[in-house]
């Protein structure tokens, strides 16, 4: 069960992408320089949920539990302990792989939806822990988190924090792709397709499961920390159940299991509200249509290549969707 190459289509939106991040600083506003590291992110986010659930076939809406956990964890140790910024990310991250480890085993002993509500319920149990927990200062939320700095360089500035934001995204794409063309990602693909079949192959179910979740916990707390350090600020509102959603929103319009899609799916959901912004009134309603819009045309999301669903990609010539031969 070998890993499935970049198409053509997948090629192209790359360097669509690639083209954006080298080009904006050049001769984008601040505004675009602000939306494209918004999109790198949450891309990030994405790529981790795309991990555990186009990967390993485990559907967690957890992800905001893990970006909470950097989140705060980062403007906490920084702002009432003092920490530098980089050991309070990487404390945050180790606390993240730590939870992701204790509650791995038993979260996925569950199943289809059983998991899902489970999962749902850790969501919303830190959403509301976040929002009523003197600890994290409730609703209010914590701010003048200090910004990263490497001697006397900060990150402060908005273009070198970008530069910053897209090496996480890259670093955390590239690592997918190797996953999923390794013997990792086909134990991954194996167990998604039937457990039963994966156990009978050899492969330790429970350890390839708990594993999809730690290097997912790992890259969505990276991506909160990282979040925190950008906005200077941290809040319940920022891991509540509409966050899960557009998580959700950004994998399936981007195309479950595809290497760019996440990119593409952030960059949908972050930009289109924009776009549809002289609407006013009606703004939600003709973002929810272009979005219904694009999963009806699109089931399998815009660079899906699930072997049974049919994305954008099929739409286009088969020159265009055929794999690189290596």
């Amino acid at each position: 069960m070998r890993g499935a190459k970049l198409n053509r289509a997948e090629l192209i939106a790359l360097a669509l992408v690639v083209a954006c991040v080298l080009l904006a600083p050049l001769v984008g506003s601040r505004l675009a320089i602000y939306n494209l590291t918004l999109i790198a992110l949450y891309a990030t986010v994405v790529i981790s949920l795309n991990l555990l659930l186009g990967l390993a076939g485990q559907a967690s809406f957890a992800q905001t539990t893990f970006m909470a956990i950097g989140g705060y964890g980062n403007a906490i140790l920084t702002t009432r302990y003092g920490l530098n910024p980089w050991l309070a990310m990487a404390l945050s991250l180790i606390l993240s792989l730590g939870l992701a480890f204790l509650i791995g085993r038993p979260l996925l002993r569950l199943r289809g939806h059983y998991l899902s509500m489970g999962t749902v319920a850790l969501a919303l149990g830190t959403a509301s822990f976040a929002n009523a927990s003197t600890f994290t200062n409730g609703g209010w939320g914590i701010t003048g988190v200090p910004s990263l700095t490497i001697g006397d360089f900060s990150f402060r500035d908005p273009l070198a924090f970008y530069v910053l934001a897209w090496s996480l995204c890259a670093a955390c794409l590239l690592a997918f792709h190797l996953l999923d063309n390794s013997y990792i990602g086909r134990a991954w693909r194996a167990l998604s397709t039937r457990q039963e079949i994966a156990s009978a192959l050899g492969i330790d179910v429970p350890r390839y499961k708990q594993l999809a979740l730690v290097l997912a916990a790992a890259m969505a707390s990276l991506a909160g920390s990282f979040y925190v350090e950008f906005t200077h600020f941290v809040g319940p509102d920022l891991y509540d159940i509409s966050v899960v959603l557009n998580l959700m929103f950004m994998l399936f319009v981007g195309g479950l299991r595809s290497t760019v899609g996440p990119i593409i799916g952030a960059g949908f959901v972050i930009l289109t509200p924009q776009f549809v912004a002289g609407f006013e009134r009606y703004q939600n309603i003709v973002f929810f249509m272009l979005l219904l819009l694009v999963i009806l045309l699109c089931p399998a999301g815009i660079l899906g290549r699930m072997p049974d669903a049919r994305g954008i990609t099929s739409l286009l010539p088969d020159f265009l969707r055929r794999p690189i031969r290596s």
